[in-house]
């Protein structure tokens, strides 16, 4: 089949921080809109559901994560700027939020998942539910409790569920998709445009997935222990092999280019470089990996800027789509570009949650088999020797550097606080940030202002240091 995702349009007015067009998560607004009909096919419904999870893992948000965890830095005074300097509210993300639910989010899921329900088609239902899970962790990780239980049916206003109560749902649903892909049905077949339909690879992400969000929950939890061995059970079933990676699907086809290569091509995409955090850590260990995420300055070198401190523009390297000089994510190659298949979650990562897991759990032995099977992957020498919290820095560094982009990026910062990094000096700016880099998004302004349960950004200021349930502690 041709393979047609037709991404640009929606995907870049939420880069470019569009609100969403919807005021309600359910009602006649939904139902009648011309961009989602209420009698498309569960296939067709399936190719915008992952439309729409491929974009709302590179847009806005990620790009966000990318500046605040300093992989990225903001310049030019415009938005992206601003953002990377904490001047954000409660619209910010508004596109962000919908795109949780509608036009290929919770709603298209549950459509999906009761028309597999009805076929006996077992494959493509958990299938569904994998998207349903990934979906509503994310929005877990991002804004704390969120409407799920009443957020698809009659209720125009739902209620927010708490964190830690969609955590196990997400936990949940994804046991309930790891059974359905077991059993019986077709799945989605060619409409499937990660893995083509394997039922095999969908259940290992399924396990890795399961070890992500129960790693989300170990900060907040009683027993540390009992989550972390948990945590072991799923990556070990999880993903195995780099070919088990679930990637984004992109082609050079302007509909279907990866959004960061898109933004790069706006007038706005020479506002975001890289960050020095990130290249300073990287060009100490000579690491590999930096031709593929960013262009090369104009003294020929890598370097990035710095929030607090502006370098000079000369050593800064962009993520530049857009002249020769461009790194190869933007360009695999000369013809190729605006076609990488970002990672969302990969074989790197849960190796890097078993290293982790292990080292919190006191084999530190087999943390650095772990570690080192994914330093084996760029590739970087294995490591020797090292132990405790020198084994856990060199872990999470890793981390950081392998999931460039990735909005799982912030979660491992304010469970570990590692990378250590200096916030934005928001003192004289921003002061209601206290010094810190902030711990959670503001929920849509739109749904605030529709749905009486969203409560006003200055009551989510005031709560936990706005930071999740999930995340009782300040970084320093």
């Amino acid at each position: 089949m041709t393979r047609s995702i037709k991404v640009a349009a929606v995907s870049l007015a939420l880069v470019l921080g569009a609100s969403g067009c919807g005021d309600l998560l359910t009602g006649d607004k939904l139902s009648s809109d011309p961009n989602n009909p209420s009698q498309a096919t569960a296939q067709q419904l399936f190719i915008g559901v992952q439309t729409n999870m491929f974009t709302s893992q590179e847009n806005s948000v990620a790009m966000t994560v990318c500046m605040w965890m300093q992989q990225c830095t903001g310049v030019g005074g415009r938005f992206v700027d601003q953002f990377g300097h904490y001047v954000v509210n409660e619209f910010s993300w508004d596109g962000n939020w919908f795109q949780v639910y509608t036009g290929g989010g919770l709603i298209d899921l549950r459509k999906i998942e009761a028309a597999e329900r009805t076929a006996g088609d077992n494959v493509f239902l958990g299938v569904a539910q994998v998207w349903e899970a990934f979906d509503m962790g994310v929005a877990a990780d991002l804004w704390g409790n969120v409407p799920y239980t009443d957020a698809v049916g009659g209720s125009a206003t739902p209620t927010l569920d708490g964190q830690m109560v969609v955590y196990d749902s997400v936990q949940s649903v994804l046991s309930q998709a790891i059974t359905n892909l077991g059993g019986a049905g077709t799945g989605p077949l060619g409409n499937d445009l990660v893995y083509s339909g394997d039922k095999v690879k969908w259940v290992a992400a399924a396990h890795t997935l399961k070890a992500r969000f129960l790693l989300h929950t170990v900060e907040a939890a009683a027993n540390k222990a009992t989550v972390y061995n948990n945590v072991i059970t799923e990556a070990t079933a999880g993903i195995g092999s780099r070919a088990g990676d679930l990637r984004a699907y992109h082609s050079t086809a302007t509909s279907e280019r990866n959004i960061w290569y898109q933004f790069q091509t706006t007038t706005f995409g020479q506002d975001l470089v890289a960050g020095k955090a990130l290249v300073d850590r990287m060009n100490a260990r000579g690491d590999p990996r930096l031709p593929q995420y960013f262009a090369k300055n104009a003294l020929g070198t890598y370097g990035g800027d710095d929030p607090n401190v502006a370098q000079p523009g000369n050593t800064v390297s962009p993520l530049n789509g857009i002249s020769g000089n461009t790194s190869l994510r933007m360009c695999p190659t000369s013809s190729s570009c605006g076609s990488f298949q970002q990672p969302l979650v990969s074989y790197q990562e849960n190796e890097l949650i078993l290293a982790e897991a292990y080292n919190q759990t006191g084999n530190d032995a087999a943390a650095l088999t772990h570690l080192n099977n994914a330093r084996g992957v760029v590739p970087l020498a294995p490591l020797a020797g090292i132990v405790g919290v020198a084994l856990l820095d060199s872990i999470m560094t890793e981390k950081y550097i392998t999931l460039f982009q990735n909005i799982e990026v912030w979660n491992d910062y304010r469970r570990t606080c590692r990378p250590a990094l200096t916030p934005f000096n928001t003192g004289s700016v921003n002061p209601i940030w206290r010094g810190k880099i902030p711990g959670r998004l503001y929920y849509g302004g739109t749904e605030m202002n529709v749905n009486s349960h969203i409560p006003d950004p200055a009551t989510q200021v005031a709560t936990n240091g706005f930071r999740n349930p999930n995340d009782p502690a300040d970084c320093p």
